[in-house]
C-alpha cells in the first residue's frame, strides 16, 4: 500500500528538482522518492530493519 507524504523543500531545492527530473524525463515526485530511498539505503537503514525481519 502506498502512503502518499508532502515535503517542503527550499525554492533553490524545488528549482533543482524540477530542472534534474525534466533532463532525466521524470515526474519531479518521482525523483524526490528515489533520492530519499536512496538516501536510506546510503544510511544502512532500510538493510536493518530487513535484518531484523529476518531474525
Amino acid at each position: 500500500m502506498s502512503i502518499q507524504i508532502r515535503i517542503t523543500v527550499s525554492k533553490e531545492i524545488n528549482e533543482l528538482l524540477d530542472k534534474v527530473a525534466k533532463k532525466l524525463g521524470k515526474k519531479k515526485s518521482m525523483l524526490a522518492r528515489e533520492l530519499m530511498e536512496q538516501k536510506l539505503y546510503d544510511l544502512n537503514i532500510i538493510q536493518k530493519k530487513f535484518e531484523e525481519v529476518g531474525r
